[in-house]
């Protein structure tokens, strides 16, 4: 079923990923999809972890620096996605968003159209805040997600300063329908055609 819905979506997605680096010591990524586009910007020190940025399900993961988790098997991650909910694999991932990892369910709260999922679950020892947000942009659903575990090395007001990155993210999410008008300094990488 996978590779029938891949065959069918191949002449009517033309996907890219385009990402600038601006002055503000961030990189900007715009994901292209059948009808529109996504733009987000995420500091330039979070690593890549993985890009794929193919429908129906396309996801950027990043991981954040933490002094804490060196030498363990914990770190801070982000990863934001786009969900093509035509297809029924993008139905069921942004189904999953808010899904009770812990012994508790998350709390849910909304802000500016974003469904938002707080939670707490422990991983190898070592509890993490779990934050899941989701919302409709052009033709897509995007999903949000920061984990990071509580470690007794975790600098002073961790806690508060990942809060304020997934908020920034939050904030730089855009969107369009319609091709992206370009920008100065854009740097355009396109997926390999098979």
């Amino acid at each position: 079923m996978i590779g029938r819905l891949n065959l069918m979506l191949k002449p009517v997605i033309a996907f890219a990923m385009l990402a600038i680096t601006s002055l503000a010591s961030a990189a900007e990524f715009t994901i292209v999809t059948a009808k529109g586009y996504v733009r987000f910007a995420v500091p330039d020190q979070w690593a890549v972890m993985a890009m794929q940025t193919k429908p129906p399900v396309s996801v950027a993961a990043f991981q954040v620096a933490n002094p804490a988790d060196g030498g363990t098997p914990h770190s801070s991650n982000v990863a934001v996605s786009l969900f093509h909910i035509e297809t029924e694999r993008g139905q069921a991932a942004a189904s999953a968003i808010g899904k009770q990892y812990g012994r508790l369910p998350p709390s849910i709260s909304t802000l500016e159209g974003w469904a938002i999922y707080t939670q707490e679950a422990s991983q190898q020892g070592a509890t993490y805040t779990i934050i899941d947000e989701k919302k409709p942009f052009a033709d897509v659903v995007v999903g949000l997600r920061f984990a990071w575990p509580h470690l007794p090395a975790n600098p002073p007001g961790y806690d508060q300063s990942m809060n304020r990155a997934f908020e920034s993210l939050r904030r730089s999410v855009s969107s369009g329908l319609g091709a992206p008008a370009s920008r100065p300094g854009e740097v355009v990488r396109r997926p390999e055609s098979p």
